[in-house]
């Protein structure tokens, strides 16, 4: 089967770019940073207040950034990785479940290991306790899993890959993997230290993966996989 690979010559930023890009990237950090200390007492109010910050947070906030990134800065998806399809997405679907099964794996066993060494994580925060029944909570589980894989591959590897590749000469896709990967780990320190542990490892091989094909769209499919077999 042949594996779809794309930007192969990268995109560079001017010193302009790189500071809009800079600067769109904050927000985000910050507030994946601290939603850990309100989404718990947002949960406890009732799921309609959850979600309704929850939409603000998952798609307000990064469709406004990304729309300034367009306006300001002339960056359109494909210049961080989410490259036009061609007709013949089997091949996209291909990629899409070999990240859902490395990462995925990735995840499960840094996450069982952990419980293994370090015993249990009292008082981390569990999303799916806020799914209601039936087809509205079906709809919120695949609202939740294609929010978190589309705008975190896009604010945790795209952008920052785009970033760092431009304010390089010669960028390091180890350093940059473990870099990235170590802050999308404690912006999941809510669900406590295990569920840091297995976010590191399994981002980890989502970077890899978004670095050997250069686009993102395979990790945005298997990301979304992996968080729909969690909320399951």
């Amino acid at each position: 089967m042949r594996l779809i690979s794309t930007l192969k010559r990268p995109f560079f930023l001017t010193t302009r770019q790189q500071l809009l890009v800079g600067w769109s990237l904050i927000p985000v950090l910050l507030v994946w940073q601290l939603n850990g200390f309100y989404l718990p007492a947002l949960g406890s109010r009732g799921a309609p207040t959850f979600w309704a910050v929850d939409g603000l947070q998952w798609i307000v906030l990064p469709a406004l950034l990304l729309g300034l990134l367009a306006h300001k800065a002339a960056l359109r998806p494909s210049h961080y990785g989410l490259v036009p399809l061609g007709k013949n997405l089997w091949p996209l679907t291909g990629q899409g479940l070999m990240v859902f099964v490395t990462a995925g794996l990735a995840f499960l066993v840094a996450r069982n290991l952990s419980w293994r060494v370090l015993g249990p994580s009292p008082g981390s925060f569990q999303l799916v306790q806020l799914f209601p029944q039936g087809l509205a909570g079906a709809a919120l589980q695949i609202y939740a899993a294609v929010s978190a894989g589309l705008v975190e591959s896009i604010f945790f590897i795209g952008l920052p890959w785009l970033l760092y590749a431009s304010a390089r000469q010669h960028p390091s896709e180890m350093r940059f993997t473990l870099c990235v990967s170590t802050i999308f780990a404690l912006a999941h320190w809510e669900h406590g230290r295990h569920g840091v542990i297995a976010a590191f490892f399994a981002h980890g091989v989502m970077c890899r993966w978004f670095l050997h094909w250069r686009t993102l769209w395979p990790i945005v499919l298997g990301h979304t996989l992996i968080d729909l077999a969690a909320f399951s």
